[in-house]
């Protein structure tokens, strides 16, 4: 407030507007009106996508700055209830000839900076506005905007969390380059071609790790029924004429073939002795109908090189879906979820009989 008042002191005494110094100038004194909007006043397409721009901005803009505060401060942030507030306010604002608004990261970083603790600070705030616009907004006429804006840099400093991007590099390059990409962005371009550049970039990372998941040979770990990676943990031993293999992600459209070729040149390669194929579905989560017409050929596959197939870890909705199918007398030989130490017993077994 000192600063405030000190600057338009000086700029109005010492007449500094008239050396190029840029100051806030008019504000409009008093209320709007009530005005109901009239939508013919512009084309409707026109209309639609102003407003859908605005609704992502606003909404994503604010809902991150919420997060941030949510986890700064330790509670909780309801997306549907910001998602209310941004939309109430809205039509509130547009019956008063307002412009559309959103979470506001200078006044909510302000309000932090202050200790505000509830959502009275706000409407505190809010009067002293009204009192501002009925009142007092001549006394902002000779305000410079430098200040304004070294008031918004100061208190949103602590938003620049450079350990923050040093731990995003440390866990994932490529998630560290899209946040510099995005950053950037938003800096150089805009907020709204910032977010979309970094929904875009982040869904393309996802859509590769989705197209290209890790798959895992597994061995038992000894004197345990642990199975392992044998990449991970090369002590990890494998039964004679077995291979065991799980697949670290969801079996959906976009891996099917990998997952399929890769299973096959295993079969074709180091494993050609292979009687017994366990397939592990500890870390598949979905399969989509693509995902089981790839299971039935490759069981098809392996049963025509003589190999028998068998499922392990078959949970839930998982193990629901897979009894829709043929699948289900063909690799999930039991009612019960079967372990991998399980399917090899049983398979011993009956190779005995």
């Amino acid at each position: 407030m000192f600063l405030v008042l000190g600057s338009i002191a000086v700029v109005t005494l010492a007449n500094l507007a008239s050396l190029g110094v840029k100051i806030v100038g008019n504000l409009p004194q008093g209320l709007p009106a009530l005005i109901v909007p009239d939508p013919n006043l512009i084309d409707i397409n026109i209309l639609i996508t102003l407003a859908v721009t605005v609704f992502l901005v606003s909404y994503v803009e604010g809902y991150i700055f919420a997060s941030e505060y949510a986890a700064k401060n330790n509670y909780k942030v309801d997306k549907n209830q910001e998602l209310l507030a941004l939309g109430a306010s809205n039509v509130a604002v547009g019956l008063f000839q307002g412009l559309p608004i959103g979470g506001t990261l200078s006044r909510t970083a302000v309000a932090d900076e202050s200790g505000a603790k509830t959502q009275l600070a706000g409407g505190v705030s809010g009067l002293v506005l009204l009192l501002v616009l009925v009142l007092f907004t001549g006394v902002f006429y000779n305000l410079p905007q430098a200040i304004l804006a070294a008031i918004v840099l100061y208190v949103i400093r602590r938003l620049v969390d450079i350990p923050h991007f040093r731990k995003i590099y440390n866990f994932n390059r490529i998630e560290f380059a899209v946040a510099i990409v995005t950053l950037l962005t938003v800096l150089f371009i805009g907020a709204l071609e910032g977010i979309v550049i970094g929904v875009i970039l982040s869904v393309l990372s996802l859509l590769k790790n989705m197209y290209n998941p890790h798959i895992a040979v597994l061995g038992r770990i000894p004197g345990t029924v642990q199975y392992l990676d044998i990449k991970r943990r090369p002590e990890a031993e494998i039964a004679s004429h077995t291979l065991i293999v799980r697949v670290d992600g969801s079996q959906i459209f976009l891996n099917t073939e990998n997952v399929k070729n890769t299973i096959i040149d295993l079969v074709e390669g180091e494993y050609k002795d292979t009687k017994l194929f366990v397939l592990d579905f500890e870390a598949t989560s979905f399969i989509d109908y693509s995902g089981i017409e790839m299971l039935e050929e490759l069981v098809d596959e392996l049963k025509s090189r003589g190999i028998k197939v068998k499922a392990a870890n078959v949970y839930g909705p998982l193990r629901k879906s897979i009894k829709k199918t043929r699948l289900e007398h063909e690799i999930m030989e039991s009612k019960f979820c079967l372990t991998i130490d399980q399917c090899l017993k049983r398979w011993e077994k009956e190779e005995k009989e």
